[in-house]
């Protein structure tokens, strides 16, 4: 029998101000703060949960809880300067810039033993991705060392006793968040009455910054053949393993009729 319940909660509080176009300027700035709780992962409705009988195991913040976002947006446009002459509003007139700043804290990402399910008296592991640890007091999670991909400290972290699960929330580790700044400048030129013409340059991720998104969250619980626990043995545990990707920029031209 497959069951497709749970018990989530949402909160936020959303601001936003915004100027309309005038003048050649606009603009908007919006801002949530929010929280969401859930006591099933989004991965249980496809695979399962860590105890079919106990979802409030799996209680704590959600996937896609993110707790704070900003996005501001800017739109310039630049006079005609046909009073100049047409050559000077030829060259100078008629630009358009566009810009996106995005400020994001990070979504929540599991950390694992990778114990074998028999460790905590179960016949199988969840698809969800496993076990999660003991949060050792005391130990800080997040490291700020010279090399910024080491990101969790596996000291914070420890595997619990036989047969009971760790004390770690779900939800309580989380990805870096995403500090991203989009920009385009675009130029129209009228051709008699009826057509038009649009020069458009873009550049996403404007300053070329590393936005992580994902680290290696298995710490590789090793045993001996006795069943006894030796040490976690993934030397790439609590590592930044991808990203968004580098500036991109693209041209377009744009004929209306």
């Amino acid at each position: 029998m497959s069951q497709s319940n749970g018990i989530s909660d949402y909160k936020a509080l959303q601001v936003w101000v915004n100027r309309r176009f005038t003048n050649g300027l606009s603009w908007r700035v919006a801002y949530t703060w929010s929280h969401a709780v859930s006591n099933v992962p989004l991965t249980s409705f496809t695979s399962s949960t860590t105890d079919p009988f106990n979802f409030d195991l799996d209680k704590g913040d959600s996937d896609l809880d993110r707790r704070h976002m900003f996005v501001a947006n800017a739109v310039y446009e630049l006079p005609s300067f046909k009073s100049r002459g047409s050559l000077f509003s030829a060259v100078l007139g008629n630009w358009q810039l566009n810009g996106i700043l995005t400020l994001l804290s990070g979504i929540p990402l599991d950390v694992f033993t990778n114990a074998n399910p028999n460790y905590f008296g179960l016949a199988s592991t969840p698809a969800n991705g496993g076990y999660r640890p003991n949060l050792v007091p005391g130990q800080q999670i997040y490291l700020h060392g010279p090399d910024s991909t080491v990101y969790l400290n596996p000291a914070a972290f420890a595997l619990p006793a036989p047969g009971q699960f760790g004390n770690l929330k779900r939800g309580f580790v989380r990805q870096p968040g995403l500090n991203n700044v989009d920009f385009s400048v675009a130029k129209n030129w009228k051709v008699k009455e009826r057509y038009g013409i649009q020069f458009r340059a873009e550049m996403f991720n404007l300053f070329n910054h590393t936005n992580f998104n994902g680290f290696d969250a298995g710490m590789g619980a090793g045993f001996d053949t006795n069943g006894k626990f030796t040490g976690f043995t993934n030397g790439n545990f609590g590592r930044l393993n991808s990203d968004r990707g580098p500036r991109n920029i693209q041209f377009g031209i744009k004929f209306t009729f």
